[in-house]
C-alpha cells in the first residue's frame, strides 16, 4: 500500500514540476491563439493590421497578408511575438507602396 501510494505522490511532483514547462498556448487550442494573436495586432496596430491574417500550429504564428512597408511588417511579427503562448511569430506577409517612383 505504501510503495503505490508513493508512486502516485511521486507522479503527481512529476506532473506538477512538468506543468511549468508547458507552453501557456497548451491550454487552449491554434484557433484560440491566432485570434488572440489577430486581436492584439488590430488593438496595437489599428488600421496597419486590415490587410492581415493570422494562423497558429503548436504555438508558432504566421502572418499573411499585406503591409504598406517593411516597417509595418516588422512591427507586427513583433506585436505577434508578444502575445503569451506564441513560441515564434513568423511572416508570410507581402509590402507595397503607394509612392510613384
Amino acid at each position: 500500500m505504501t510503495h503505490t501510494f508513493n508512486r502516485i505522490a511521486a507522479s503527481a511532483l512529476f506532473a506538477l514540476a512538468a506543468g511549468a514547462f508547458v507552453p501557456a498556448h497548451a491550454a487552449g487550442n491554434d484557433a484560440d491563439l491566432a485570434n488572440a494573436v489577430q486581436s492584439t495586432l488590430t488593438s496595437q496596430l489599428g488600421s496597419d493590421a486590415k490587410d492581415l491574417t493570422v494562423t497558429a500550429s503548436n504555438g508558432s504564428v504566421t502572418l499573411h497578408g499585406w503591409t504598406q512597408g517593411v516597417q509595418e511588417e516588422s512591427k507586427a511579427r513583433y506585436v505577434a511575438s508578444t502575445v503569451p503562448g506564441v513560441v515564434n511569430a513568423y511572416s508570410d506577409v507581402r509590402t507595397f507602396s503607394n509612392d510613384s517612383n
